[in-house]
């Protein structure tokens, strides 16, 4: 084996295809040691660009809050208390910290005491009161509307609204 790999890769170009170096950026490399780290042997190559766009986009808005805070003191630097003040912001802002369990339970009781209205105990579908509606309330067939027979209409919504008219049918007449 050659002690140079640039000279045996010049002998044969299948050689050369492996002893190609491929450098990465510093920070694709970062972020795919935080992937081995957790666990993950493969991955797409578009995880570690959208990865690496997340890392930016956060690292940017946290220097852009933490140089308004040191303008606010009306330094010039930025210093440690500035970006740990914006990174505590953007916390706050934008990943809200759930209930716990406790929480929950404690809310489901408070509402579970207010006693739910009784139930009438008569036949037929039970529709809801007006105050009980979540919509507004319409109606499907206006009053003085109402279906005969075979799908044909008694009382219609008009003064001249009847099956009188003549022609019956699409072509009216």
């Amino acid at each position: 084996p050659a002690a140079n790999p640039a000279a045996a890769a010049s002998a044969d170009p299948a050689a050369a295809q492996r002893t190609v170096t491929r450098r990465i950026p510093r920070d694709a490399a970062v972020v795919m040691n935080i992937l081995r780290s957790m666990g993950v042997d493969e991955w797409e190559p578009r995880v570690v660009n959208q990865l690496m766009e997340f890392v930016h986009r956060y690292a940017s808005e946290v220097l852009e809050e933490s140089f308004v805070y040191c303008e606010h003191a009306s330094r010039t630097d930025v210093n440690l208390d500035d970006v740990k003040l914006a990174i505590q912001a953007k916390l706050q802002k934008q990943y809200v910290k759930l209930p716990t369990v406790e929480d929950m339970h404690e809310i489901a009781a408070s509402l579970n005491r207010i006693p739910m209205p009784v139930l009438n105990h008569r036949p037929g579908i039970h529709v809801p009161q007006e105050q009980n509606l979540l919509n507004a309330n319409y109606q499907f067939f206006p009053r003085g509307y109402e279906m005969g027979e075979e799908g044909t209409r008694e009382g219609g919504l008009f003064d001249g609204d009847r099956e009188d008219r003549g022609g019956g049918g699409c072509g009216g007449g």
